[in-house]
């Protein structure tokens, strides 16, 4: 074979081997690039799921188009949900893998759906974005699971005590600090058709809910609730309505009724919360009324209530934690809060804010966020708040005194728990 021939041959054998490498290279390199760019596509969306109405869903929703607008990483679709179907569709859509990225869930539920793994553990996320000092404990406390992070908070709301001020001026009295304090000025405030103080012990989680800041201000939990605070609790606002000083009704009145019966003069002291300060103001503009805290046994209390923002486990963590966190800078959120008519978990956006410091009936709530616990925090919750319920109208109705309704109520935690 001649080195001409030979050359020939060797130089073919190069081009076919480029040929077939280089299209072997192309057709690899494009099969990774639609994959990468399936993979981008699918990381760039972001699906939240929210129960907001009204005002905080038209701002809500608003946010998310500026958030979108201001960047081109990630894209937030929101996806409403209402309130009462939330949990019911979390578990058809773990059942069913259509589950979103990002879920809003009230802070009672949090915990339960981190135990039962739906939601990604982002401590090393908020720990790393370094502002969770920024949040007031009780709405951080909301979102701690096993002492990791599983969502953030992004408005909250407490209870206090509502006063008729004109009553309490025409009796000489001031607004009660200790439970002592309570039952006097109470019977004092109590003539005729109107009573001097009053709670929602209607069986349902607003029972639980208005109960919980007498038994954590008596310093028991709900894990002792036949310990002796505990029973001074119940005892205290069974003493109430044996006193007369509360109405008997009390077991089936909600909030809003509450609401109604201190607009229309038929109570001058309720606990209640921020968001019927504008239903009063509409039902009785001449209403005069000022808030405080619910007075105290050992210390003061309130409960907290609210929403948070929770991540799906393994979903678009990045994406979503993105947008959660760009929601939470502190004017945003500050800003969101102001115009819906919450507060704001964050203290430094609360606490530097006039709006809540000069507002004559809010700025009553701004110490309050301060002692505000959540209901729990446990993922057995629900069961254990129907316990309390069950106590607290066995108390109130005189079916068992309150030691006996609240051992009861003990043993059934008891057993719930273990």
């Amino acid at each position: 074979m001649s080195k001409k021939f030979f050359g020939i041959v060797v130089l073919m054998a190069l081009l076919v081997l480029a040929a077939c490498s280089g299209e072997s290279v192309t057709d690899s390199d494009s099969d990774n690039n639609a994959s990468n760019n399936d993979e981008e596509e699918v990381q760039k969306d972001v699906t939240v799921w929210y129960y907001y109405t009204g005002k905080q869903e038209e701002l809500f929703l608003t946010a998310i188009d500026e958030y979108n607008g201001a960047q081109d990483v990630y894209e937030v679709k929101a996806e409403y949900v209402p309130f009462p179907d939330v949990k019911k569709q979390l578990s058809v859509g773990l059942a069913g893998g259509t589950l979103p990225d990002m879920v809003q869930m009230d802070v009672v539920d949090n915990a339960s759906f981190a135990a039962q793994g739906v939601l990604e553990d982002i401590t090393s996320l908020v720990e790393e974005w370094g502002e969770a000092d920024q949040f007031y404990e009780g709405p951080l406390k909301s979102v701690t699971y096993n002492d990791g992070y599983y969502g953030l908070p992004v408005g909250s709301n407490a209870l206090g005590l509502f006063y008729n001020v004109d009553m309490l001026e025409e009796a000489g009295v001031e607004p009660p600090t200790t439970w002592d304090e309570l039952l006097e000025t109470a019977e004092t405030l109590t003539s005729g058709d109107t009573k001097g103080f009053a709670i929602s012990a209607v069986k349902s989680e607003e029972g639980a809910f208005q109960y919980y800041p007498f038994l954590r201000s008596s310093g028991a939990e709900y894990t002792d609730l036949d310990s002796e605070g505990a029973i001074g609790s119940l005892s205290l606002l069974t003493q109430l309505v044996e006193e007369g000083s509360m109405g008997a009704d009390v077991v089936n009145a909600t909030q809003d009724d509450l609401a109604r019966q201190f607009a229309q003069g038929k109570l001058a002291m309720m606990v209640n919360g921020p968001w019927n300060i504008e239903r009063l103001k509409s039902e009785n503009p001449d209403l005069n009324f000022a808030i405080t805290q619910i007075p105290k046994d050992e210390e003061y209390a309130s409960v907290l209530g609210g929403e948070n923002l929770a991540i799906i486990k393994d979903s678009n963590v990045s994406g979503a934690f993105d947008f959660l966190t760009w929601f939470l800078e502190t004017e945003r959120t500050e800003k969101f809060s102001a115009e819906t008519g919450v507060f704001p978990a964050r203290k430094d956006a609360l606490e530097n804010s006039d709006f809540w410091t000069n507002d004559e009936h809010l700025r009553g709530f701004v110490p309050i966020m301060d002692v505000a616990d959540p209901r729990g925090p446990s993922p057995e919750w629900p069961e254990i708040s129907d316990a309390i319920q069950i106590a607290l109208q066995e108390a109130l109705t005189g079916t068992k005194s309150p030691k006996e309704a609240l051992q009861g109520a003990a043993e059934k935690v008891d057993e719930i728990l273990n």
